[in-house]
């Protein structure tokens, strides 16, 4: 699992330097692609095969879910972490997600997720503790 929250900058080239133990995490290769709220997410393979498969059956429910699942794939790209733990992102996912300079990388238990700054302040406003006391499901998972 990814976990924990990392500022990082992007250098001139697009790339940035992913926190040792999601480095550790993740292994030799990943996949990278567009998610809810402008971010980018990193799969490990076995689970982007499990998000396509997931992708696959939506694409099935008609013609906008089709849209969606191909703007899915149509922006992952395969990663490999360089010996210094650097990844290169794509022109096309650092524009969808607004890239550019510091970002946040954040751990999202199954995936990595890479954020503007921004757009993370604006998600997570600070002191939002982002729980809600009274939701039943929460307290049903134990938090």
């Amino acid at each position: 699992m990814f976990l924990g929250e990392f500022d990082r900058s992007l250098d001139p080239k697009g790339r940035v330097v992913l926190p040792a133990e999601h480095r550790d995490e993740l292994g030799e290769t990943g996949f990278i692609t567009k998610a809810l709220g402008g971010c980018l997410a990193i799969f490990q393979p076995e689970e982007f095969k499990e998000v396509l498969a997931k992708m696959e059956d939506y694409a099935r429910l008609g013609r906008q879910q089709r849209r969606r699942a191909t703007l899915l794939t149509a922006g992952a790209h395969q990663i490999v972490p360089d010996k210094q733990g650097r990844i290169a992102i794509p022109a096309n996912l650092r524009h969808y997600a607004g890239l550019d300079g510091e970002v946040k990388v954040v751990g999202g238990n199954a995936r990595i997720e890479i954020w503007d700054v921004g757009r993370w302040r604006a998600a997570h406003p600070e002191g939002d503790e982002g729980f809600d006391p009274d939701d039943p499901a929460l307290a049903a998972l134990g938090v």
